[in-house]
């Protein structure tokens, strides 16, 4: 599978995520992070990595997702699929470098991870979540499975609903009481488990789920900060669907870009 992503895309993401990071609309603001144009939103490239492994992901199973370089704008790259010992691999290339490597993903069997303390669940509005499933079906009819319109969906409702806070609250982590506009978070990896039942196109039932949301510090520096966003998803007392997010937060002044 091969695309670039233009301004439109780029727009339409952020029109529905509420990702609207300067690093992905002004280039001076991307170039001040050592980039030489402005990128796609990372989570905009793994919906299209998620799209293409789909057919791959037929039992309980983790996928493991990197962000090894931005994909800049106007750029076109490659999805491919190998198997390799039993495991199938994606790689996101830029077409003209087929070295430059964008985005890796592994998929393994997994059993499903323990029910964690169920005090620490809540639930969210079946009404509330429709409103955003008509949306994202509007906007990205090619998502099929229950799985990435779960994990699409609990991103953008995360993101939308505490940005500003966490963003904020990222700044603070990094000395010198530095300002929001001198901070810019990168997504750079995500961990999936997927149940076997959430593998198929049979629609999802909010009123019968529950969510665990956690956000971990990994480390913290001068210049730099990585975090943990997590979202666990509970079903009939079991994990159906985790996601754990790994996000860099750095000085803009400090980053070398690749």
């Amino acid at each position: 599978m091969r695309k670039k992503y233009s301004h439109d895309d780029i727009e339409k993401w952020a029109d529905y995520s509420g990702d609207r990071n300067n690093i992905h609309f002004d280039k001076s603001i991307a170039v001040k992070n050592g980039l030489r144009d402005v990128i796609v939103q990372g989570m905009l490239i793994l919906l299209d990595a998620k799209i293409a492994l789909s057919r791959s992901i037929v039992t309980d199973s983790e996928v493991s997702f990197f962000i090894k370089k931005p994909v800049i704008i106007d750029t076109d790259v490659d999805f491919s699929i190998r198997e390799v010992n039993h495991k199938k691999i994606l790689t996101v290339h830029e077409v003209n470098e087929p070295k430059s490597v964008c985005v890796t993903a592994n998929v393994l069997p997994q059993k499903a991870p323990e029910l964690i303390d169920k005090k620490y669940q809540m639930r969210v509005s079946e009404e509330f979540v429709n409103n955003y499933i008509d949306i994202l079906r509007k906007y990205y009819p090619n998502i099929q499975v229950d799985w990435i319109l779960l994990d699409t969906l609990l991103f953008c409702i995360s993101f939308n609903q505490q940005k500003a806070d966490y963003f904020h609250r990222q700044a603070l982590k990094l000395t010198g009481n530095n300002e929001i506009s001198d901070i810019t978070t990168f997504h750079v990896a995500q961990k999936l488990f997927i149940a076997k039942n959430m593998t198929n196109s049979s629609g999802l039932h909010f009123q019968n789920m529950s969510f665990i949301v956690e956000e971990k510090d990994i480390y913290i520096h001068d210049d730099s900060a990585y975090s943990a966003f997590n979202i666990s998803v509970i079903e009939d007392e079991k994990v159906v669907f985790q996601s754990s997010m790994g996000c860099l937060t750095k000085l803009s002044t400090g980053y070398k870009g690749n």
